[in-house]
């Protein structure tokens, strides 16, 4: 049996990641930057097995249309329809992170929630107890599999209330990063498993936390210069210039903070030492 092709429409940044993880699967990825009309969607798709979208890119429309032309999408119209019949809530405060994948076949796995706070994303959420993650993490599978999503997603939910629903994250969750440094099996390679329909990888974590924080650049300076700093006062943290974020992860939450939020403000010219 020959490697799958799997089309993905996105931004530059989710393809690069994307196809990171299918090269070590050995599933080759056709990509698009580009939005598309539903016969261009559906000639682009003609010789894939599948295609993986940001649904901001294409229209359910243009979606529905290549669908009936015998095109295989993710996500699927018929999901995209059901989703946009969900209320969404608006918050300032912080928000919870709940990343999950379920496969075709229905197995599904959930990644340690993550709190969203400002310019910071802390894995496993503090402040969360277990019984409290469980539970959340049960609704969060329950309706996955009441809109029999296939592929993964990301649900931003109110921290203080997480029935309420604030976002729906398809190819460019938040909270990624924080698995590609510190899970078994990251959010990328887990979507492609999903889709493909491949067992599902392990989604536990190596280390006990994970801190990560986005990066703005020192106007005085640039996004290369800080490196010289950083990575030697910690040569452990992690960067990713695609999404202009830090990370660490670690077995001591406090320190974790302390050196991600240090790099943040390095990073942006607020402090130079």
């Amino acid at each position: 049996m020959a490697f799958p092709l799997v089309g993905v429409i996105a931004p530059a940044h989710v393809i690069s990641q994307i196809s990171q993880a299918a090269a070590r699967l050995g599933v080759q990825i056709k990509s698009s930057t580009k939005t598309m009309s539903a016969e261009e969607l559906s000639n682009f798709g003609a010789d894939c097995k599948l295609l993986c979208i940001e649904p901001d890119l294409i229209s359910t429309a243009a979606i529905r249309s290549a669908e009936s032309a015998g095109v295989v999408i993710y996500p699927s119209s018929k999901l995209l329809d059901a989703v946009a019949t969900i209320e969404l809530s608006t918050t300032s405060g912080e928000q919870l992170a709940i990343l999950s994948a379920r496969s075709a076949h229905a197995q599904s796995v959930i990644w340690p929630i993550s709190l969203i706070n400002n310019d910071l994303v802390i894995t496993p959420a503090p402040g969360v107890s277990e019984e409290q993650a469980i539970t959340i993490a049960v609704s969060n599978l329950n309706l996955l599999a009441e809109l029999a999503l296939t592929g993964a997603v990301e649900l931003l939910v109110d921290a203080n209330d997480y029935q309420k629903l604030l976002k729906i994250n398809w190819l460019q969750p938040i909270s990624a990063f924080a698995t590609q440094i510190n899970s078994v099996t990251d959010y990328y390679e887990q979507y492609l498993r999903a889709v493909l329909d491949l067992p599902l990888g392990d989604s536990g974590s190596s280390k006990s936390y994970t801190v990560t924080g986005f990066l703005k650049t020192d106007p005085q300076s640039d996004d290369y210069r800080p490196y010289l700093h950083l990575m030697a006062r910690n040569p452990n943290l992690k960067f990713d210039q695609r999404l202009k974020i830090v990370g660490l992860s670690g077995e001591n939450l406090e320190s974790l903070l302390t050196e991600v939020i240090h790099a943040q403000q390095y990073y942006s010219g607020e402090i130079d030492s």
